[in-house]
């Protein structure tokens, strides 16, 4: 039976594939990068930059390192089609994958590894990296294993194809690759033998990939199933979500949660006009204890795109609330009336002394010193602390050296400007 179907399917595609052929092609200027390259860009001083520009720089040497695979794949001679950067989400499940290889006898997920120094597989399969000066080891260290890695992607991505009806006997391979030219492969000869056979430099991968074209397989595909493979794994494929609050600090992010649950929770008196910034900073700080709440991540609840359209359109309604782009009915009645409380302006006020001023003030007063000093908000205070210090309201140094968080060096720095919110403020 699958016989007549290649033959048939032979009549309908007279493509041939001869050579490789680069199915998906490595983008000169991923949006991986460019959104990692704006944000160290960023005047926001809540952005983690040491974490950025470590993100950067790792995801440009993997990015080299991927065009280094790629040429060696388009000059290997092997018929086959090549996609590069897939991202897979099914049912529960997520797979980044560097490279999916689709040839008439089997599928291969390629995975990419650039790192510094020599790499070490032991007698159990384990990864180690070892760094050399002058022939002598001065560090050596464990690492995630790639082939754990690996080993899920090609499980996700069989489960994708096989549910979907794609396949069903061709199987699925997998490889990994490091790309740095100067890394030495030490490979025990005791380490399990699946491990041995697909642990290559990049400068072996022709001779791989022309090995596992001469193993058996039970299947013999003809083109037009191979691009019929190929194209189902390309429409799958997602770009992958830039999530700008990981690199955000994590204790700024948290700002003013406790403001936010005040103002959803208790009955609002007139509206008070805010500004843009502010509504975003609410609106931001609402979505973070959300998504800790849900224990999910904060772009699950809304993305920043959503958040922008929010602050654009400034729905007023339910009904107007459903034309924003990302909010559908669940998400409405789930978070839909807070999302509306923070837009209306509403704030709660608990007395005379009008704490959301307070608060803002403080805000205000850690922001302005913390860039003053080149460091991150927290290290003024925490907002544990900025919550203690706006249920204390202290109006002298001692008052303040009572609060957690303050010590003697804390408030001969900042104590004085803190202790003016609460004198000077009518």
């Amino acid at each position: 039976m699958f016989f007549f179907k290649n033959v048939i399917d032979a009549f309908k595609d007279n493509r041939e594939i001869n050579q490789p052929i680069v199915h998906k092609h490595i983008s000169e200027n991923p949006i991986l990068l460019e959104n990692l390259k704006s944000l160290a860009e960023s005047s926001n001083p809540s952005v983690d930059f040491k974490k950025v520009e470590n993100h950067l720089k790792l995801f440009s040497i993997g990015h080299a390192g991927e065009k280094s695979v790629m040429f060696e794949l388009k000059n290997s001679m092997v018929p086959m089609l090549i996609l590069h950067d897939i991202y897979l989400e099914f049912e529960d499940y997520q797979a980044q994958m560097d490279f999916v290889i689709v040839t008439s006898k089997f599928i291969l997920v390629l995975e990419v590894k650039k790192l510094f120094g020599d790499i070490l597989v032991t007698d159990k399969g384990d990864f180690q990296r070892v760094i050399r000066k002058s022939n002598r080891v001065v560090n050596k260290e464990g690492m995630y294993s790639p082939i754990n890695q690996v080993e899920r992607h090609v499980m996700i991505l069989e489960r994708f194809l096989k549910e979907k009806g794609i396949i069903k006997k061709c199987p699925i391979r997998y490889a990994v690759t490091f790309a740095n030219p100067k890394t030495i492969l030490e490979i025990s000869k005791n380490t399990p033998s699946h491990i041995q056979n697909c642990v290559i430099r990049h400068d072996q991968i022709s001779a791989f990939l022309k090995a596992e074209k001469k193993k058996s397989s039970p299947v013999e595909m003809h083109a037009s199933l191979v691009y019929k493979i190929t194209n189902a794994i390309l429409g799958a494929s997602q770009l992958k979500p830039f999530n700008e609050q990981e690199y955000l600090v994590e204790d700024e992010q948290v700002g003013a949660s406790a403001f936010v649950a005040a103002t959803i929770e208790k009955e609002m008196p007139p509206v008070v006009p805010m500004e843009n910034n502010d509504l975003k900073m609410l609106l931001t700080e609402y979505r973070t204890r959300k998504a800790k709440e849900s224990r999910v991540k904060p772009y699950h609840i809304f993305n920043n795109r959503t958040l922008d359209i929010l602050l654009e359109n400034m729905p007023q309604t339910s009904e107007q609330l459903l034309e924003v782009e990302g909010i559908g009915q669940k998400k409405a009645e789930d978070y839909g009336g807070e999302i509306l409380h923070i837009l209306q302006g509403k704030i709660a006020e608990n007395s005379s002394d009008t704490p959301k001023d307070f608060r803002s003030l403080l805000m205000e007063y850690r922001k302005t010193r913390a860039r003053e000093l080149n460091v991150a908000p927290y290290y003024i205070y925490t907002n544990k602390t900025m919550e203690a210090i706006l249920e204390q309201k202290p109006k002298s140094i001692q008052a303040l050296l009572k609060i957690e968080g303050i010590g003697p060096k804390k408030a001969e720095e900042f104590g004085e400007g803190i202790v003016s919110i609460f004198t000077k403020t009518p």
